[in-house]
């Protein structure tokens, strides 16, 4: 059962973002104090004691190591399964790169993927031959989604590479049906989880994903910088090194010019990297479990039908997003075009403090579990405002 009681003035008095300003753009989350805490103290204890004071270097790999049991155990996953990444884009690029091309193999996507999640495998069409096959997401239902796909997938297909809450307007995949479908036709699936995690509880396990990419930067409140991939234990071995460097072998011998890869995950950790943030990332991850990913899912959803609610009743305004609470999550788009006026984004914060994701002709609204009701009332009377 979900117990949706929250003190979100307390939790809002740990944010300071967002105080005097509406946060409503979780293209980047706020940071709460315990978290900017933690990149804090370990960017003092690495200024102070230097990177290779032995101390401060096992007090570097607790703190990195620890983040893995903890996003391990987000996601119901081994820790052998997750390397930790920077980013998203960079998870994705490890799978890409991880695969042996040959010209006229295919890959899908759908046709709302942002960057990270298309051009990539639009690199391997250009450099490789490889053919790019686009599945529609609308009118977001789940049978003909599915239908869609399955006609999509062919003997050349490698790879089906899906976002499970779509950037664009917040559609939830039904991932778990999409990877039983890609498995009966033997293909693996590759989930973005850049708008899920965080949000929505996530069980790669239990979704049966092959490969999940996220990240912490956006849902969870870490820092930039924090990401993670999840490759499921059979699939390790056979995900090549796309990018290799240090720390991503057992052995090797310059001599020889031999090498052995980790068994694990974490041959995909090549290089230099900011291992000290990620302590920080399980303070975001441990502050979420407190509160509870189904808390923060429900509040979110009812902050997002209160939303659309009041949205509909400004003239000009349509919503793109699926009303389909089975199928949407606490990201919402809206055609904005009827209101003639391209610069949305700063009007909102030069005159509401409201921060918002608009370009040209859309505008997409995200309610995090941390906004009020009021501000939410707040954004729709602003809108009111731009009536044409």
């Amino acid at each position: 059962m979900v117990d949706t009681h929250m003190d979100i003035e307390a939790i809002r008095r740990e944010i300071p973002a967002v105080q005097g300003r509406s946060y409503l753009n979780m293209s980047y989350g706020p940071k709460p104090r315990a978290v900017t805490d933690e990149v804090i103290r370990m960017t003092r204890l690495i200024s102070e004691a230097g990177p290779l004071a032995p101390p401060v270097v096992d007090e570097i790999d607790r703190v990195y190591e620890g983040a893995r049991v903890d996003m391990a155990g987000l996601l119901g996953a081994s820790t052998k399964e997750i390397a930790l990444t920077r980013n998203v884009s960079e998870g994705i690029n490890m799978v890409a790169t991880g695969i042996d091309w040959a010209p006229g193999d295919e890959v899908i996507i759908t046709d709302e993927e942002h960057p990270a999640g298309s051009l990539p495998w639009m690199n391997l069409a250009k450099r490789r031959g490889v053919v790019v096959r686009k599945l529609k997401l609308a009118p977001y239902e789940t049978e003909g989604l599915l239908d869609r796909l399955d006609e999509l997938i062919t003997e050349r297909t490698r790879l089906v590479c899906l976002s499970h809450v779509a950037t664009k307007t917040g559609y939830l995949v039904p991932a778990r049906e999409v990877c039983d479908l890609a498995r009966g036709r033997s293909v693996p699936v590759l989930l973005d989880g850049a708008h899920a995690v965080g949000l929505i509880p996530v069980d790669v396990k239990e979704i049966g994903a092959n490969y999940y990419s996220g990240c912490g930067h956006k849902w969870l409140l870490a820092p930039q910088g924090t990401g993670f991939l999840y490759v499921d234990e059979d699939y390790i071995d056979s995900l090549e090194l796309g990018w290799i460097g240090a720390n991503s072998t057992e052995t090797w011998n310059l001599d020889t010019l031999e090498f052995a890869p980790l068994d694990s995950a974490a041959k995909f950790e090549f290089g230099t990297r900011d291992r000290a943030v990620f302590g920080a990332l399980s303070v975001a991850i441990r502050s979420a479990k407190e509160i509870g990913i189904e808390n923060i899912a429900e509040r979110s959803w009812k902050l997002t039908k209160r939303l659309r609610d009041g949205a509909s009743k400004i003239p000009g305004l349509r919503a793109e997003s699926s009303p389909d609470p089975r199928r949407s999550t606490a990201i919402s788009r809206f055609d904005t075009s009827a209101f003639e006026r391209p610069d949305l984004m700063d009007w909102f914060w030069d005159e509401h403090r409201i921060i918002v994701a608009a370009r040209d002709a859309w505008m997409r609204i995200s309610t995090p579990y941390f906004v009020l009701e009021e501000e939410i009332d707040r954004f729709v009377s602003a809108l009111g405002e731009l009536q044409p």
